[in-house]
């Protein structure tokens, strides 16, 4: 991995991460949350920014290890963006209705909003290994 390419590109994926999920996520998908069981309003602003941080970490770290099978800059990363996304939160999320009981419609609501989160993740991640 370069880290001269890995590291712009893993502040910028950070960043999306914590401009997206607090302030983008409450407006994009606050409907479909309000609809299952169990979903709070509170939570731990510090394991949101780890878990941002980590997000942006694997991400990146995956996008350098495969970005040789996608197009270069924000075209390229953006295709990986939606292949990493259909990836993680396809399964993950659908499942929620059979392991924990959410409702069908919002499960693929915060499936189809998450898979385009991802996306503009990947562009970004595509975007800084193009500078």
């Amino acid at each position: 991995m370069q880290l001269n390419k890995a590291l712009p590109a893993m502040v910028l994926v950070f960043a999306w991460n914590l401009l997206f999920d607090n302030f983008l996520l409450g407006i994009t998908m606050g409907s479909a949350m309000a609809q299952i069981p169990g979903m709070t309003g509170e939570f731990s602003m510090l394991w949101q920014t780890v878990g941002n941080l980590c997000s942006a970490v694997v991400l990146v770290w995956v996008y350098d290890r495969v970005r040789g099978a996608f197009a270069g800059g924000l075209k390229g990363g953006a295709v990986f963006g939606f292949y990493a996304g259909v990836l993680i939160n396809f399964p993950t999320w659908l499942f929620m209705t059979v392991y924990a009981g959410w409702p069908y419609h919002p499960t693929w609501h915060a499936t189809l909003v998450l898979i385009l989160a991802a996306v503009v993740a990947g562009a970004v991640a595509g975007f800084a290994y193009e500078r």
